[in-house]
């Protein structure tokens, strides 16, 4: 019996061989230029925080949107987010480090930074829920909680701001700004001799802290103590002149609350 035959499809094994062939040259192909594209990514990444760290702030941002069209790195949009930042740019920041947090959920920075934006924006609930993020990914970040007692405040929130200052304290003790912003609290609350004592400790820290002289002048001030305040607020503008628009309004501030008390 002549058996039937059936349709069949006969692979030739050149051409097998070159089908092999092509695979491993489309693979290799892929891999050289996904090598390609990263090194793009990084070298455009690396001279955008080049630009960063010497004030060029229009460069660096052109350079981080040059390494995002290679690569969706996460911190190159944390570092254009500073950028915007630094620039005015509020908006972009945010979304920078939104779309950061998107690409690396961990990233704690990130939502510090947010909070710091938004901040600047007045969103002081969302800048909270920011640096409560940060907090559960880094616990013991000193700078997150000396930011979060700057929304607490701003939110009238005295005695948790100056428990957050405590904290960022006693995790980092030379970190002049948390003193500094522990007395302003303080201050805040009448609690003059508290507030004086933190910006002795700013300045103990950091012997150049304008700010600390300008706010420990304003609490000897409301204290009646003209000598002591007039000192600190000359060493304040000593040592940054470009203060002295802020501390004048805020001495008038205080010696219109000082006379209405009498």
């Amino acid at each position: 019996m002549r058996k039937d035959k059936k349709l069949i499809t006969a692979v030739n094994s050149h051409r097998s061989y070159c089908l092999s062939v092509l695979i491993i040259f489309l693979v290799t192909a892929a891999s050289l230029s996904q090598a390609q594209t990263s090194r793009f990514a990084a070298a455009y990444y690396n001279r955008g925080n080049e630009r960063y760290k010497k004030g060029d702030l229009d460069g660096a941002i052109a350079d981080y949107d040059a390494a995002l069209t290679f690569n969706p790195l996460a911190l190159a949009h944390y570092n254009r987010g500073k950028a915007r930042r630094d620039n005015g740019d509020l908006d972009g920041s945010i979304a920078d480090y939104t779309r950061a947090i998107e690409i690396n959920p961990r990233l704690s920075s990130a939502y510090n930074n947010r909070g710091n934006a938004r901040r600047d924006k007045g969103e002081l609930d969302g800048a909270l829920a920011d640096f409560d993020n940060a907090l559960r990914l880094d616990p013991n970040n000193a700078l997150v909680y000396n930011n979060r007692g700057l929304v607490r405040r701003a939110k009238g929130d005295l005695q948790g701001a100056i428990t957050d200052y405590s904290r960022a304290i006693k995790i980092k003790p030379r970190l002049a700004e948390a003193y500094s912003n522990r007395g302003n609290a303080r201050q805040d609350l009448g609690d003059l001799d508290g507030s004086i004592g933190d910006y002795d400790s700013a300045i103990k820290v950091d012997s150049f802290f304008a700010k600390a002289y300008g706010n420990r002048g304003l609490a000897h001030l409301s204290q009646g103590d003209m000598v002591r305040a007039e000192k600190d607020f000359d060493q304040c503008l000593t040592l940054d002149p470009k203060l002295k628009p802020s501390l004048e309004e805020q001495i008038d501030r205080a010696k219109r609350r000082i006379a209405a008390r009498h």
